[in-house]
């Protein structure tokens, strides 16, 4: 997988985000698409470059399968996926 495009979230991304509560989104092997005035936040990239390196690592296909799974079961704070990129990236709630 190559190196992520970062991406102006707009249209179903951007309601998505403001939806969601949430800055950015990694959306393997699209990008990552960042809300509008958000690309600057302190650690937000990282955050979501954390995600990047997870797909790269288990593929995409079963990055989205653990990731929905894992949210599931221990819901998305407690999410192991999120955990390691809240530990080597963004440390708050804001990602």
């Amino acid at each position: 997988m190559r190196a992520p495009r970062v991406r102006k979230a707009r249209h179903v991304v951007r309601w998505f985000l403001k939806a969601a509560g949430r800055y950015a989104v990694c959306l393997p092997p699209r990008g990552i698409y960042v809300l509008p005035g958000r690309a600057g936040e302190p650690g937000l990239l990282q955050h979501e470059l954390v995600h990047w390196q997870q797909a790269r690592r288990m593929g995409v296909i079963k990055f989205y399968a653990v990731y929905l799974w894992y949210t599931l079961r221990y819901g998305y704070w407690n999410n192991p996926l999120e955990r390691e990129a809240r530990e080597n990236g963004l440390a708050d709630q804001q990602n």
